[in-house]
């Protein structure tokens, strides 16, 4: 569950934890984060939790909403990252992250006796080998048509981004390009795909996605001209 921190001037004026997995931003008092502010629109942004990860997107406010004072229109949230809508800002902060960070010392002693177990099983010449659970297999998206950066991209990242957009890993090309086409997420249950504001379309096996979806060998993605495969390796 993240938290939220709504500031003004530097001064936190609310604490948000919230388990939804919506969160609406905006001058409107029907919003979860109310700012009585005329540079902010009725319904300005909304915060939305899709596959396990969470996204800002802005709902064509008048004044946009911006990331680390980059304007954006859906972007992938990272730990302290600070959203501006208006004269305020927002800083989305990782509670699993901030919990790892806490637990440092918890890890590093237990990662202390796993060596020391290993050392003991030399000096009693026990040979039983500690294997580490195998991480699910990689999935890779392939090029049918349409013009790319590459003909093909190994899906290893929790989270990937398609489109025409500068930190895109999937690079689309041309100029129908849309900047964000889609996001990739992974994940131990395996891939999904999250499509991008509404504006853009993005089909999945000839429909149009609205929904984050679970992606599996030999799906088809399409963006613009851009037809895309997504591969899982044979187990």
């Amino acid at each position: 569950m993240p938290r939220l921190l709504l500031k003004f001037n530097d001064e936190v004026l609310k604490v948000i934890d919230s388990n939804k997995d919506l969160i609406t931003v905006g001058r409107n008092l029907k919003n979860d984060i109310q700012i009585d502010n005329l540079a902010v629109s009725n319904f300005h942004a909304h915060i939305v939790c899709q596959m396990g990860h969470f996204f800002v997107e802005d709902l064509g406010s008048t004044n946009g909403t911006f990331v680390n004072d980059r304007k954006i229109s859906k972007w992938a949230l990272a730990d302290n990252d600070v959203m501006t809508i208006g004269k305020h800002t927002i800083v989305f902060l990782d509670e699993e992250v901030n919990e790892g960070q806490a637990g440092i010392e918890e890890l590093q002693m237990e990662k202390t006796m796993i060596l020391d177990t290993k050392k003991q099983r030399e000096l009693i010449g026990d040979d039983t080998e500690m294997v580490e659970q195998p991480a699910g297999p990689v999935g890779r998206l392939e090029v049918l048509s349409g013009s790319t950066d590459k003909p093909g991209y190994d899906l290893s990242a929790k989270l990937t981004l398609v489109g025409k957009d500068q930190d895109s890993e999937v690079k689309l090309e041309g100029m129908l390009a849309p900047k964000i086409g889609c996001f990739i997420s992974r994940d131990r249950s395996g891939y999904g795909l999250i499509p991008p504001e509404k504006k853009n379309k993005v089909r999945l096996n000839g429909q149009e996605v609205r929904d984050a979806s679970s992606l599996k060998s030999g799906d088809q993605i399409e963006i613009g001209n851009v037809k895309l495969r997504f591969m899982l390796p044979e187990q």
